[in-house]
């Protein structure tokens, strides 16, 4: 469930960092188009395990180096414009940029080199010269920013990797999850393993509710800020919900939390992921960008409707879950504590 996910994205950073590679290579609207949908299957990926905040992923601040957000007074956001209007030569430098702000490091970022104001000078003009440096002079406008998004990819990439290996067999990390001890240095008890498994079940939930969904739709059409919006401008935010969503869905399921609610209240779990189901299909059926879909009324009610049966779920789940593995039910989700 967990290691498989981050295999699954591992590979497609790969996948991303060889396509912007070639990208820089040899620039065309076709390799930009190429780079995206690789862009587009690293944020899938992503997504799915997106819920975990443990492990190896928060080790070395690699969770906020692969994804600062949210991001609420754009501040990642011009310091990744900085970096582009200044030209600093740094960024363009895998090692470099990791010791960098992480607003700089991650997805958000390559979110912002791809298609963001500028992006389609990529298409016209982004060239290296034996794989090394770039030169301002032969490619145009888009070399620098290409040789930018090309560290961060290779960033991210080396961060995906990281952490498989952190979860691989025989890892002290995987041999702490698995196998709790009185004397452990991370987990001392099953209980904690699974603390931590239903932190990640709870918080995902909210994750979408009110972050993904909540905070972009705002209270009216009028007051909705979709520029709030994870993804909002690859017009991938739904499908982020989404995958965040699938994660905790597969948790509930193969995590033994399903078991849990049905040993205490029999049919109930059908009822959760009834719920969970429902806001998939709705979630992946919306084909418009949430900046449309935040000014257009009857989406709007289908989003609220989701977001209710997302907080009958997460309630109903949490309590019984709470009660039935004993755990303690007095954090907030979203700051782990």
């Amino acid at each position: 469930m967990i290691r498989p996910g981050y295999s699954t994205l591992a590979k497609a950073t790969g996948a991303l960092n060889d396509n912007i590679g070639a990208l820089c290579k040899q620039p065309s609207p076709d390799a930009l188009q190429a780079a995206r949908d690789a862009f587009a299957g690293t944020a899938d990926a992503w997504s799915k395990v997106e819920i975990f905040r443990f492990g190896p992923i928060v080790q070395d601040h690699r969770y906020e180096r692969l994804f600062y957000w949210p991001d609420p007074k754009s501040i990642g956001l011009r310091q990744v414009q900085d970096a582009l209007n200044k030209q600093e030569n740094s960024v363009t430098l895998p090692d470099e940029l990791a010791a960098k702000s992480v607003a700089l490091q991650g997805l958000p970022a390559l979110e912002y080199l791809l298609y963001g104001d500028g992006a389609d000078a990529l298409a016209q003009g982004a060239k290296v010269v034996d794989g090394t440096a770039p030169l301002p002079e032969v490619g145009g406008a888009g070399a620098f920013r290409c040789q930018f998004a090309s560290a961060v990819a290779v960033n991210v990439d080396r961060i995906a990797k990281n952490v498989v290996e952190g979860w691989r067999e025989g890892s002290a990390y995987e041999k702490a999850f698995l196998g709790p001890a009185a004397d452990g240095a991370i987990y001392h008890s099953p209980k904690e393993v699974t603390l931590e498994l239903f932190k990640a079940f709870a918080s995902g939930i909210e994750l979408v509710r009110d972050q993904k969904l909540g905070k972009p739709l705002g209270q009216s059409a009028d007051e909705a800020k979709p520029k709030l919006a994870a993804f909002w401008r690859s017009d991938l935010t739904f499908a982020n919900a989404v995958g965040n969503l699938e994660g905790v869905r597969l948790l509930f399921e193969k995590g033994g939390f399903a078991q849990v609610v049905a040993a205490d209240s029999p049919g109930v779990e059908d009822s959760i992921l009834f719920d969970l189901d429902h806001a998939i299909e709705v979630l992946g059926g919306i084909g418009k960008p949430i900046a449309e879909a935040a000014g257009d009324e009857a989406l709007r009610t289908k989003l609220e409707a989701v977001r209710v049966g997302l907080k009958s779920a997460g309630q109903t789940a949490g309590d019984i879950i709470a009660r039935g593995a004993g755990l303690s039910f007095g954090f907030n989700a979203m700051d782990g504590d």
